[in-house]
């Protein structure tokens, strides 16, 4: 069975990009916080008939990832990894402390990071998606530290697309304003798209999408 993992799954864009590759693949949802939430994804994909687990994991944590790669391999050949988990904040830098960039690092870059080398170990061929987001490629005030790593995951991205060419594709898709619990906790109400966007955006790329690339939303 193709095997499919979605890091940060239990809600908005994970949580729809998940739904979505249940069509094709077996899902790993994976979680950290919210198990409620995250059996309710499970629950969406075998009522529609797919196959899924739940693993609870902290990406920034490297024995995290680790396992969590380990229990997507009972259920058959992770052929699809997408890096999803991430945080987010907004303020301006004077006002950010040096534990809060860390913070934002470990799970968007070091999370990845994780996620990617432990997958490494076992997928021949395969895609991994990336997700980035708009404020990586054109940065805006008073979120330094989350900027700097979304631009750190495009980097990473296309330095992989040419270390992993041919086997691997390794693809990136930076979202603008996307409606999810993160952006309205921070922005209230602001013109965003539905996480099902997004995710349609991920399905393609990993169908017709060219390594390296990266894709705005």
């Amino acid at each position: 069975m193709k095997v499919a993992i979605v890091t940060g799954a239990s809600r908005g864009i994970g949580r729809a990009t998940a739904i979505k590759l249940a069509e094709e693949y077996a899902i790993v949802v994976n979680y950290l916080h919210n198990e409620e939430r995250a059996m309710k994804v499970v629950a969406t994909i075998k009522s529609m008939g797919g196959k899924a687990i739940m693993v609870r994991g902290d990406v920034s944590q490297y024995e995290d990832a680790q396992r969590i790669i380990e229990e997507a391999k009972k259920l058959g050949d992770i052929e699809i990894l997408v890096n999803n988990a991430g945080v987010y904040d907004v303020k301006p830098l004077i006002r950010t402390l040096p534990s809060e960039w860390e913070r934002i690092f470990q799970v968007n870059v070091f999370g990845t990071f994780n996620m990617i080398r432990s997958v490494l170990d076992i997928m021949r061929e395969g895609v991994i998606v990336n997700i980035s987001s708009i404020i990586g490629i054109e940065p805006m005030a008073n979120a330094a530290p989350y900027c700097a790593s979304k631009s750190a995951i495009i980097a990473l991205t296309k330095s992989l697309a040419q270390e992993l060419y041919p086997a691997v594709k390794v693809i990136c898709v930076a979202p603008g304003p996307t409606d999810t619990d993160m952006l309205r906790r921070i922005h209230g109400y602001i013109p965003a798209d539905p996480p099902e966007k997004v995710a349609n955006v991920v399905y393609r790329a990993i169908k017709n999408g060219r390594t390296g690339d990266c894709i705005k939303v």
